[in-house]
C-alpha cells in the first residue's frame, strides 16, 4: 500500500468516525419512513450504501432521498407520502445491492397507518372521507363511524400511504409506523 493510499484510508476512516459519533450524539428528531423491506434505522443506516438504485427502481416516485441531514442518513431512500404512495411492487428490493432491503424482513416488519384525531378535519365537524375513498381496504383498514368519523383497523393496514397521500391536513393527520408483523396484525 502507497503512503498516499494509506493517509486516504486513514483520513476517510476519521471522518467516518466523526459523522458516526455526531449522529450518535445527534440523532434527527424527524423519523423516516424507509422503504419496505428494512430492518430498524440504526440497521438500515449502516447497511445502505446510498447508491439510489432503489429510488430509480420506484415505479411510483413515493421513493425519495434525504436531503439538508446529518452525513449518516444524507441521501438515504425514504418514502416522501408528499410525491405519492407505495404500490408494495418492491422493485426497491429487487434492486438493493447492499442488503439494507430484503424480501425476508417483510415477514418482521410492516407499516400501519395511525390516526391523530386531534388533527383529522373529521373529528372537527368537517365533512371529510378521504382517507377512506383512497384506501384499497375500505371497509377493512378504513371503517367510518355514523359515516362521518374514520376509524383505522391496523389488521388489514397495508402500510401503502395512500391515506396519508390523500389527506388535506398540514402537518398530516396520518402516520405510517413500523411493527413488528405479529404486533400489528
Amino acid at each position: 500500500m502507497s503512503r498516499r493510499r494509506f493517509f486516504k484510508l486513514l483520513a476517510d476512516s476519521v471522518a467516518r468516525a466523526a459523522a458516526e459519533f455526531t449522529y450518535e450524539v445527534s440523532k434527527p428528531n424527524k423519523e423516516f419512513i424507509r422503504p419496505p423491506g428494512s430492518l430498524d434505522e440504526d440497521t438500515f443506516v449502516s447497511l445502505c450504501d446510498k447508491c439510489g438504485k432503489c429510488v430509480e427502481a420506484c415505479q411510483t416516485g413515493v421513493l425519495d432521498k434525504v436531503k439538508g441531514m446529518n452525513p449518516i442518513v444524507l441521501d438515504t431512500p425514504f418514502m416522501n407520502f408528499e410525491n405519492n404512495f407505495c404500490e408494495m411492487c418492491y422493485s426497491c428490493i429487487n434492486v438493493c445491492p447492499s442488503g439494507a432491503l430484503k424480501k425476508e424482513n417483510l415477514q418482521k416488519f410492516k407499516y400501519v397507518a395511525r390516526l391523530d384525531k386531534s388533527k383529522c378535519v373529521a373529528f372537527q365537524s368537517v365533512f371529510c372521507q378521504t382517507c377512506y375513498w383512497s384506501c384499497p381496504q375500505m371497509d377493512k383498514a378504513i371503517t367510518l363511524i355514523d359515516f362521518t368519523h374514520p376509524e383505522f383497523h391496523e389488521k388489514h393496514c397495508l402500510g401503502c400511504g395512500r391515506c396519508i397521500h390523500a389527506c388535506p391536513t398540514t402537518p398530516k393527520s396520518i402516520k405510517l409506523v413500523k411493527v413488528k408483523v405479529d404486533e400489528g396484525s
